[in-house]
This record gives C-alpha cells, structure tokens and sequence, in this order.
C-alpha cells in the first residue's frame, strides 16, 4: 500500500503544489445484499485490502479540476 509521504510526493510531482488535505477510505464489498438495503433487505458488507486515498489542493488553486490516475 502507498505511504503518506509517497502520496504527497505524488502530489507534488502531478500538481506543483502542496496538497491541503489528504484523506484515506478503506474498502469494502457486499458480498449479499447489493443495493436490497434500501427495502430494509438484510445485507453483508466486508472489509478488502484495498481503499482510496485522496488528496486536494488549496481551495484557492481549484480554477481547473485534474485527476491523475
């Protein structure tokens, strides 16, 4: 998994800058139960080894919207 420091430094390369925030989301899946939750169905969610991690620049820097991948 990819480090706070690589994360900023990633950052850094792709925008020049920075960033203001950084966030972290861990993963999940619904193994049972995709989307039934609404209809108060029974569902099954499970944690994964994968998540998303987030960055953002100053408010002030947001004239244009990038996303590298």
């Amino acid at each position: 998994m990819i480090s706070w420091d690589e994360l900023a430094e990633g950052f850094r390369g792709a925008f020049s800058t920075e960033p203001e925030a950084m966030a972290r989301a861990p993963g999940r899946v619904n193994l049972i139960g995709e989307h039934i939750d609404y209809a108060g169905g029974h569902v099954l969610p499970v944690a994964i080894d994968r998540c998303l991690l987030y960055t953002s620049p100053s408010p002030r820097d947001l004239s244009t919207s990038r996303m590298p991948s």
